[in-house]
């Protein structure tokens, strides 16, 4: 009889153990929000898979995170944050810089994964390529900067307007569509825009008649993209750095970005 109750009793506690070790492995799901638009940086490629190189980075992350499991959800760009404060998602994802009034709600990580320096730039043979600075644009009402609504360049233009009198104010327009925004530029709507070398040698490859130029060699803003998360979420937010850290160490950011633009560039020439 004796027997029989230790049988049991081993019976039970491995199922105890069992359900124990199976509840310590359970990945928590972890919603990263971005975007499906902004290529080659996040968007739907022709086949409607999401691509670019802020989800290979994503995704590289999820492997090196046993204990999480990444699921996507894609918004306009402006959304996307709207999304983190509701508590919809649980990261941020779309190439988003350092910005005073972003770090008052939502947590930074503390590891760039893009540099994203921002340059003033003109269309080479259009009315405004003589320009070279922001002061060349400052009380004019005709020369018009053009922006991406909720972007840090946008910040930066009202931060500008903010800090000089209005006679040395900059004329912005604020774009939710990026394809209209550059447009803007080579239609000759707009006198300038400010944007990322990134961006200016692929515009140049991708809309007809943009020319972009720098109007000066160095950048207005200096910045780099990270990865958003809650206010409160330490933990999500140190195992990503904790990530990236390990991916620039071991040179796996840097392949990740050089593939990714180079197939992007190759398939493009291919359409």
């Amino acid at each position: 009889m004796k027997k029989i109750y230790i049988k049991a009793a081993i019976a039970v506690l491995s199922v105890a153990v069992l359900s124990f070790v199976s509840c310590a492995k359970k990945e928590a799901k972890i919603i990263i929000g971005t975007g499906q638009g902004y290529e080659p940086f996040c968007y739907k490629d022709a086949d409607g898979n999401l691509s670019g190189f802020d989800i290979e980075v994503v995704k590289e992350i999820d492997k090196r995170l046993s204990e999480y499991s990444f699921e996507f959800e894609t918004f306009e760009f402006k959304n996307v944050l709207v999304s983190l404060a509701s508590g919809k998602i649980d990261v941020g994802a779309h190439e988003f810089e350092e910005n005073a009034e972003r770090r008052k709600t939502y947590l930074y990580g503390d590891e760039g994964y893009n540099d994203y320096n921002g340059y003033l730039a003109v269309k080479a043979d259009g009315k405004w390529a003589h320009i070279t600075s922001l002061d060349d644009l400052a009380g004019n009402p005709d020369a018009v900067v053009a922006v991406s609504t909720g972007s840090n360049y946008e910040a930066f233009v009202k931060k500008w307007n903010a800090e000089h009198p209005k006679d040395k104010q900059l004329a912005f327009a604020s774009y939710d569509d990026d394809y209209v925004r550059n447009t803007s530029i080579s239609n000759g709507t707009n006198a300038a825009i400010i944007i990322t070398q990134f961006d200016i040698d692929f515009f140049n490859t991708r809309i007809p008649g943009i020319n972009l130029k720098r109007a000066s060699a160095e950048p207005l803003i200096i910045s780099k993209a990270y990865f958003l998360f809650k206010k409160d979420n330490t933990v999500l937010k140190e195992a990503f750095d904790g990530a990236l850290r390990e991916m620039k160490k071991d040179g796996v950011l840097d392949a990740i970005r050089e593939k990714v633009f180079a197939e992007y560039f190759a398939s493009f020439k291919e359409r």
